[in-house]
């Protein structure tokens, strides 16, 4: 079995469970802390770092602000307007929380039904007096559980959020900008295994056949929630320079990083499914790269191409499950006047989830339309390649007096909803 994280596979020796602390309110998140970031989100892909991006379908290879470009293409740093001369973007947070298989509500519904009590309460009392009463009882308490649990099977949600700061200063000659950023992103799976059905099969004939032999086989159920985690931190410094080759203007870029990476590695009981951060964890740390280039093609039109996560990388969980870090690529085109911005993205490789849920690869699809500068309007589309029921709808808006901005977003698609928050300075 494996599962993925940011382009990262989690090889399993045995079941990866990893699921941060805020995942909790019995199996569920009732919160999100921002200061570890968890949370993007349906199925995780190659990310969505700022609001902007977010409204806009999630493109940015080839059209994101000078301040966050390093989080998509750091080449972006060195294709600027003249009078983008700094920016610094504090906070810039997002938060995804993906469930297509209503994994929330069956989770709920499960445990508040409580039927796996029930059913060993209704085997103890056939068992000291093994009537026709007490069997149908314990019958009917049996064929519950079996159903929840029959209803839980194979039910999948993801979470991806992250926050961070950025400070850039654009230029053709030589744009540099500093970046720190978390990224938490996970999923959830609910693994009903047939052991437990067929224990609960056989200790309803046993009760059928009123036999007070029967075993309970409440006492060791092996259906569990199954999760994987993890939190990556990255510190890094963007370099790009604009060149002119044979009179087109191309520009490159690298972002050297550290990255620490605290894994999780869970399996939790699915009758309580409550955990704490401290289990399971395991913090490592590497450094890797994020390549990029940009080409402005004239009459508005500019495409862009970076590679994330260039040096493969190997993190080992505390349950010696092995995390393998895979370079991810993406390209992108945008067409860009005075009043508006079309932007599209495509993910040139596929992208392994964080969860046990299904791989992304998406084309992405955003429209901006500025007002004087003041105020900016936006929309978007992501389509997933790999899964359409990943697939979701964007909206922002912007607002842009005198050098200080704010953007807002939000996403949704099929049990899918994220949100965007970032501010900054620009001169």
């Amino acid at each position: 079995m494996a599962a993925y994280a940011n382009g990262v596979d989690i090889e399993h020796s045995n079941y990866i469970q990893g699921i941060p602390e805020m995942m909790r309110y019995r199996g569920w998140w009732l919160g999100v802390s921002l200061a570890l970031c968890v949370g993007n989100a349906g199925a995780v892909s190659f990310g969505t770092f700022d609001p902007r991006a977010m409204a806009m379908g999630g493109t940015g290879v080839s059209d994101a602000a000078p301040g966050t470009a390093s989080y998509y293409n750091p080449a972006l740093l060195a294709t600027a307007r003249k009078s983008d001369d700094f920016s610094l973007e504090f906070p810039v947070v997002g938060i995804t929380l993906a469930d297509p298989d209503n994994l929330r509500d069956s989770l709920n519904n499960f445990q508040n039904n409580d039927n796996t009590q029930k059913f060993s309460d209704a085997i103890n009392a056939f068992q000291s007096n093994p009537s026709q009463a007490n069997a149908d009882t314990a019958a009917s308490a049996g064929q519950a559980l079996l159903s929840d649990l029959q209803a839980l099977s194979d039910k999948a949600a993801q979470f991806d959020a992250n926050t961070g700061l950025a400070i850039a200063v654009p230029s053709t000659r030589l744009g540099v900008a500093v970046i720190v950023n978390a990224r938490a992103l996970g999923g959830m799976l609910l693994d009903v295994t047939p052991s437990d059905v067929a224990a609960i099969q056989t200790a309803l004939t046993k009760i059928q056949n009123l036999d007070p032999t029967v075993t309970d086989p409440t006492q060791n159920l092996t259906s569990a929630v199954l999760g994987t985690g993890a939190i990556l931190e990255e510190v890094g410094v963007s370099l790009a320079r604009n060149f002119d080759v044979t009179g087109t203007k191309v520009a490159f870029g690298i972002t050297p990083k550290v990255v620490r990476a605290d894994t999780f590695d869970y399996k939790l009981d699915v009758n309580t499914a409550s955990v704490s951060l401290g289990q399971g964890r395991k913090s490592q740390t590497s450094f890797n790269l994020d390549l990029g280039t940009a080409v402005q093609l004239g009459a508005g039109l500019k495409a862009g191409m970076v590679i994330k996560n260039v040096i493969p990388k190997d993190y080992t969980t505390a349950l010696n499950n092995v995390i393998k870090s895979k370079p991810q690529a993406r390209a992108g085109v945008t067409y860009q006047n005075k009043w508006t911005t079309l932007a599209m993205d495509i993910d040139l490789t596929k992208n392994d989830p964080t969860g046990l849920d299904a791989p992304t690869q998406f084309i992405a699809l955003g429209a901006e339309f500025d007002a004087l500068g003041w105020a900016q309007l936006r929309a978007g589309y992501r389509y997933n390649m790999k899964n359409s029921n990943t697939s979701a709808a964007s909206l922002g808006v912007g607002v842009s007096p005198f050098g200080v901005h704010i953007d807002l977003a939000a996403v949704a698609g099929n049990n899918l909803l994220g949100v965007g928050l970032q501010a900054g300075y620009r001169f």
